[in-house]
């Protein structure tokens, strides 16, 4: 060392030693922070939301079904027979969740039909707080279950951000799903944002999977512990069940239950329906029926054979409804058997009214209507009549059935008539809702359930949030109701627009002007209907040509509520058109590479190929045999895989029609590459020819290739992880020999 750096280390030592003593912490010196705690008397809140559920499909209004869950809730709290919704289900939940309207967070349609417009970018502004942003900075424990469908498809992987995500929108837990709807018995589930390993059995026991009950046996999880660890902290819970959306999955024991239940048909169960409605005080005496909807045939008219075709598939609908109300039916017992029951605030509601996307005769497979963009192509349920419901299907009724559904009203899911947005609310609080099986009037809509639960937790909605400045909210709360002595109060809501596809409506003081669009048409052609809801509710009797004068004041109220809004741009593309709008995730990007152990790729995040031919190459070594690529399953699809040591290539077009590429000699010993080429077709069919290490060894001709999406399910890299794209084999099939890549190619398209 030399001499002056000793030094300068001497004089630091003696400059240290002479300081003060370091100081040494006390208890008495403890500071812990004091907890966020909520005003005095918050409740606990549960949000219970359930899918495609209409008017006239719970017991309590008026339905025949079996929802002995959801009538005891009716019995000891309040329904709503006035309250509305949007027309589809993410603008609803966009709603529900912000207190704005829809457009106005950006939220105009589903995501997969996002346009790049402000109103419709696939998930709400980040200036749209949610209500679990707000209950949770005032002290709430949040958590969300089930089905989300408010995440923009350019977020749903694993380099995005959690802005899109549940635990980006205030909810501390989640486990769900991202999408749409899901398989029952083998569904795509997140917990926060990790991917749950798929599971053939239910938790910790023998018994088939079954989505919803997983999803009820969660949320009991998670509030028994929420109990044990912080009882003192209120609790906010959004469950959204998979049920009533298709697939109208349920146990071999509850579709046996319902079988023959729903053998007179569609009208009669209209009729019965009805009837029980006017009794039970939820429609006026005197309510008619509309006539049927476009499209709907008498039950009479159809043939032996048609009528038990599609009295099977609301048996499975029946079935599904029930085996939900069961499990949620655990949930409301468990905070029962804790003596939660009375200070937790239950709210229950459906997104939109019943859905028509069964068509004339029903589909056992839903999933073709988005894989082929060719709806109504075939249905297929005769074929399959004793599988309807279960594992081997994916199914939802046909439109006499969705009428049926949203008795009395007209219309359904995805247009702006009653029966696309009027829907059943359910308000049950013992500890304060006295009134219990009492009925409310008042016009609401799903924009009011925020400012209703920000009033009963007596929490503000911040005008900042994240440093973000935050929307004005749109809704009025509607705890007003709740006293017996208000049943019959004015409702403080009067004015609310409507819109879906370029269906329009304005709702203002009872009154109500409604057109239905007709894609393509130019707007100021739609010819405007008027009814007066309050004695109309089935909108019977078009009164735009009495009062041309009262109709142009309630286009003038529209025009404003648009603005306002930012309802406009309208766009009024459907399904196929829509689809194709949506920008790819990836940009212009052709040619992905894809490395073990990548898998479970959402299949809005795999390479854009709709519409393009391909080519698939994949570096191996044998090894064994096992899936290299799979995009899709069951229900639609694609896969590559090894079987018996011979490559083969399987195209699954709806689970309708297959084709099978085998190749004729076995994969050599140590390392190879097999080639996919699949070239569209002018006739809308594809050429397929497999080749290994260059040399041309199978070739096949698919007769119809798929123009839209692939699949609810997963892009997977040697596996295939829910249900299997070909039935050669069982999931996950994982390849037994080493994969060093698969790179897929796509043409411009």
């Amino acid at each position: 060392m030399k001499p002056w750096s000793f030094l300068l280390l001497s004089v630091a030592s003696c400059a240290f030693a002479a300081s003060s003593p370091a100081p040494v912490w006390t208890p008495a010196e403890a500071r812990w922070p004091a907890p966020v705690r909520p005003p005095s008397g918050a409740p606990n809140i549960l949000l219970v939301l359930w899918d495609d559920v209409g008017f006239g499909q719970f017991g309590c209004y008026g339905a025949p079904l079996a929802t002995p869950t959801v009538d005891r809730l009716a019995a000891g709290g309040l329904r709503y027979t006035h309250f509305h919704v949007n027309s589809v289900c993410s603008p609803t939940r966009a709603s529900l969740l912000t207190g704005r309207n829809s457009h106005a967070v950006g939220v105009g349609h589903i995501g997969e039909y996002a346009n790049g417009a402000r109103n419709n970018l696939g998930g709400p502004h980040l200036e749209a707080g949610t209500v679990a942003d707000y209950l949770r900075a005032g002290g709430y424990a949040t958590a969300a279950f089930g089905k989300w469908h408010l995440a923009p498809m350019s977020e749903l992987n694993q380099a995005a951000s959690s802005a899109y995500w549940p635990t980006g929108r205030g909810f501390d837990r989640f486990y769900g799903f991202m999408g749409g709807d899901m398989n029952q018995f083998a569904p795509e589930i997140f917990s926060g944002r990790e991917r749950v390993k798929p599971r053939a059995t239910r938790l910790g026991g023998a018994e088939p999977y079954f989505m919803d009950t997983d999803l009820c046996e969660r949320t009991i999880a998670y509030l028994a512990e929420h109990r044990a660890t912080a009882p003192e902290q209120p609790f906010f819970v959004y469950l959204s069940l998979g049920a009533g959306h298709a697939p109208h999955h349920a146990s071999p024991e509850l579709l046996a239950k319902w079988r023959g239940r729903f053998d007179d048909g569609w009208d009669a169960y209209r009729e019965r329906t009805l009837a029980r409605q006017i009794e039970l005080g939820i429609v006026p005496m005197g309510t008619k029926l509309p006539p049927a909807n476009p499209g709907v045939k008498p039950w009479a008219a159809l043939t032996a054979e048609e009528r038990r075709v599609f009295a099977r598939y609301y048996e499975c609908f029946a079935a599904c409804m029930e085996a939900a109300d069961r499990e949620l039916g655990r949930v409301v017992d468990w905070l029962e058997q804790q003596g939660l029951l009375r200070d937790t605030l239950i709210l229950l509601l459906s997104d939109n009214g019943a859905s028509p996307e069964g068509g004339p005769e029903g589909i056992w497979n839903e999933l073709r209507l988005f894989a082929a963009n060719r709806p109504g192509e075939f249905a297929g349920g005769a074929g399959r009549l004793e599988q309807l419901g279960g594992p081997l299907t994916y199914p939802t009724y046909p439109i006499g059935w969705t009428q049926a559904g949203n008795t009395p009203f007209r219309r359904t899911k995805g247009s702006v008539h009653e029966g696309g947005v009027r829907v059943p609310l359910i308000a049950h609080w013992p500890a304060r809702i006295t009134d219990a099986g009492g009925r409310r009037g008042q016009f609401h809509h799903v924009v009011d359930l925020l400012p209703t639960l920000l009033e009963v937790s007596r929490l503000p909605a911040p005008a900042e949030l994240g440093g973000r400045r935050q929307l004005p909210l749109a809704g009025a709360s509607l705890a007003y109701t709740w006293p017996s002595d208000q049943a019959m109060a004015p409702s403080r809501r009067t004015t609310q627009y409507f819109e879906i596809h370029g269906h329009r409506a304005i709702y203002e003081g009872g009154w109500k002007a409604v057109t239905f669009h007709e894609s393509g048409r130019p707007y100021a052609e739609d010819r405007w209907e008027l009814y007066h809801l309050e004695t109309d509710p089935t909108e019977s009797r078009d009164l735009a040509a009495e009062q041309p004068e009262r109709l142009a004041a309630l286009l003038r109220t529209w025009e404003r509520e648009a603005r306002q809004h930012d309802v406009y741009p309208l766009d009024d593309r459907r399904a196929g058109p829509r689809d194709m709008i949506r920008p790819p995730w990836n940009g212009d990007r052709r040619t992905v590479t894809y490395v073990p152990p990548v898998s479970g790729l959402h299949k809005y995040t795999a390479l854009e190929r709709r519409d393009r031919s391909m080519t698939i190459t994949a570096r191996l070594t044998a090894g064994g045999d096992g899936v290299i690529l799979a995009h899709g399953g069951r229900f639609a699809g694609y896969a590559l895989y090894v079987l018996g040591s011979v490559p083969v290539f399987h195209y699954n077009y709806a689970g309708e029609q297959r084709t099978t590429v085998r190749a004729v000699e076995q994969l050599p010993a140590g390392a190879s590459t097999v080639v996919v080429d699949f070239r569209l077709r002018e006739d809308g069919g594809a050429d397929v020819v497999l080749r290994l290490d260059g040399r041309e060894v199978g070739r096949g001709r698919v007769p119809m290739a798929m123009s839209g999406n692939i699949s609810h399910e997963t892009l997977d890299l040697a596996c295939d992880l829910y249900t299997p794209v070909s039935e050669d084999y069982a999931p996950p099939f994982a390849f037994q020999g080493t994969l060093r890549d698969v790179t897929v190619t796509a043409d411009p398209r």
